[in-house]
Formats: structure tokens, C-alpha cells, sequence
């Protein structure tokens, strides 16, 4: 059995992820999880499809980001916490309006991150002393990830064949 070679994608997201790890080092909030998953989500096999998916990518972090944090002031204010099952069906509900906002502003490919930023922010860090700064932190981390990836997919002596 003959084994494909390993391809520039493989090599350009390996770098990418390892360059958000290298960022990472000289953040102090930061987690280089999102930025690595940014990475590998926006490599793409050409430049022009890795613009495409980034673009989708960091309006879908923005949205649920700013989303997350607004529902996530009036949970706490509600102080929902402490009644766990109302808590899970604010959440719940909130996602409608959160889908139907990507629908009104033509995003439909960003519905999936939109919400997984929103319940990353609204489940995993309700309880932080600042779940703003991770909100923000997250944010940053996606976009670090992001342009990493951009900029690795557009060198020169990075592309295959057929790209050049």
C-alpha cells in the first residue's frame, strides 16, 4: 500500500499552530487553544478560500462574543446561576435569536462558531470573577489564529504546485 505524501496544507497548519503557541508565550490571558483552532480552521488549500473562511470565522467570534457577554450581564444580574435548569433554558432560548441574527445579516456559514463562542462564553465562564476578559480574551485568541493562518497560506515558497 502506497501512502500520499504529506501536502503544504499539513506543513502550513503545523507552523501556524505552532507560530499561535509562540504568540501565546507573550500573552498573559490568553489560551492558544482558540487560536490554534482558528489556525486550523482557516488554512485553506488557497489563499482566496482561506480569506473566505476567515472573514466567516471572525464575524461569527464577534457576534457570539458581543452576544454572549450582553445575555451573559443579565444572567448574572437574573442571578439564573443558582437555578441551574432556567439558567440551560435562557440559554436555550437565546439561541434562536442569536441563528436568526446570522441569518438577517447574510452569514449564514457562521451560524456554527457563532454559537459555539456564545455557549463557550455563556457556559464554560458565567462563574469567573471577569467572564468579560475571557469574552474579550477569546475574541483576540480566534483573530491571533486567524491572521496566522492568513499570513503562513500567503508565502510564496509555501505553496504547492498548482498555487504557483
Amino acid at each position: 500500500m502506497k501512502f500520499p505524501k504529506i501536502g503544504m496544507r499539513i506543513i502550513k497548519t503545523a507552523i501556524a499552530v505552532f507560530i499561535c503557541f509562540v504568540i501565546d508565550i507573550f500573552r498573559t490571558t490568553s489560551m492558544p487553544f482558540y487560536s490554534a483552532i482558528a489556525a486550523i480552521f482557516c488554512m485553506q488549500p488557497d489563499v482566496k478560500d482561506s480569506w473566505r473562511v476567515a472573514a466567516t470565522r471572525t464575524i461569527g467570534t464577534i457576534i457570539g462574543g458581543v452576544y454572549g457577554v450582553l445575555l451573559l450581564m443579565l444572567l448574572q444580574a437574573l442571578n439564573t446561576i443558582n437555578i441551574l435548569i432556567l439558567h440551560y433554558f435562557i440559554l436555550t432560548v437565546a439561541l434562536m435569536p442569536l441563528i436568526y441574527i446570522t441569518v438577517l445579516l447574510k452569514q449564514k456559514g457562521a451560524t456554527y462558531i457563532t454559537c459555539v463562542v456564545f455557549l463557550s462564553i455563556t457556559i464554560s465562564h458565567i462563574g469567573d470573577a471577569s467572564p468579560y476578559l475571557f469574552a474579550l480574551s477569546r475574541v483576540i485568541d480566534t483573530l491571533i489564529g486567524v491572521f496566522v493562518s492568513l499570513g503562513i497560506n500567503a508565502i510564496p515558497f509555501l505553496k504547492n504546485k498548482q498555487q504557483k
